[in-house]
């Protein structure tokens, strides 16, 4: 528990450092690396499941769709790049499992792209977003960029929020996926991403944009929470399957970096809608 903790406040602060010296940049590439790695975890998943994804193929295109998501202009990565990725992607699988007579490296690869770099991706469409409407917040990027951390924050912090909550007073099980998790806690959860949710806003208001009061934070923060829970238990489900406890081992009290980012590829797409009908429409 100790450690888990250690190793969340460990990975804010270089966050935090990292945003400040190189601005939107790293968060970009941040997302990059998560994206490729949690994606990589994932496709290993699916080798223990007896699934062959064609690893190689859905990395390279999943690092064009987020990469490209920032630095590719008037290229849209929501359509544009995903599509053209898909297409290829799955004429390139396709040829290469037909000579094998099956398909089945066709849907793990495929769906290893959509579910982790095409999600994750609108974390950096919401710093897009902000640039594109600088005239609405007046800030465009330092907006962008705190919406971004401010919604990764709120779903990270559902899961320790979760965790303390659940181990005092959990009793329901909330899933056979993920005994561990209750309903008490996931509760608990919920609330303490919404205080969460509203600290950073009133510590960073100076990047906060006139139509986001206090309150909306709050409303925000619910669904954002909730969902955060399904993701996790959708990577919980994948272990599950796979007969593994953690994804990985890279990251000391948490275990591989899908285990870090599983609660943001749900979250990320949801935030992105929540904050373009709220504040920028």
């Amino acid at each position: 528990m100790s450690q888990r903790i250690l190793s969340f406040a460990v990975l804010w602060i270089f966050l935090g450092i990292s945003l400040f010296i190189f601005g939107v940049h790293a968060g970009v590439f941040a997302i990059v690396l998560l994206a490729f790695f949690t994606q990589l975890e994932l496709y290993q998943l699916f080798d223990k499941m007896g699934l062959k994804p064609i690893k190689n193929i859905g990395l390279a295109a999943g690092v064009v769709i987020t990469l490209g998501s920032y630095y590719l202009g008037d290229l849209n990565s929501g359509s544009d790049l995903f599509m053209l990725s898909f297409v290829i992607l799955a004429l390139l699988i396709i040829s290469l499992d037909l000579k094998a007579g099956r398909l089945s490296s066709f849907m793990p690869t495929l769906f290893g792209l959509f579910y982790v770099p095409f999600l994750m991706h609108f974390l950096i469409k919401i710093v897009k977003l902000a640039e594109e409407n600088a005239q609405i917040t007046e800030l465009g990027t330092p907006t962008g960029i705190f919406l971004a951390v401010w919604l990764v924050a709120v779903a990270k912090c559902t899961d320790v929020g979760g965790l303390l909550v659940g181990m005092r007073f959990g009793r329901t099980p909330l899933s056979i996926i993920s005994p561990k998790k209750t309903y008490e806690g996931a509760a608990g959860g919920i609330v303490f991403s919404m205080l969460v949710g509203i600290i950073l806003a009133a510590v960073f208001h100076k990047y906060v944009p006139e139509t986001l009061t206090w309150w909306r934070f709050a409303l925000i923060a619910i669904p954002i929470s909730i969902t955060s829970v399904a993701s996790d238990l959708v990577e919980s489900a994948f272990k599950r399957q796979a007969g593994v406890n953690d994804s990985g081992k890279i990251i000391p009290g948490i275990g591989g970096i899908f285990d870090l980012t599983d609660s943001l590829i749900l979250t990320s797409p949801l935030g992105y809608l929540l904050f373009k009908f709220t504040v920028f429409s």
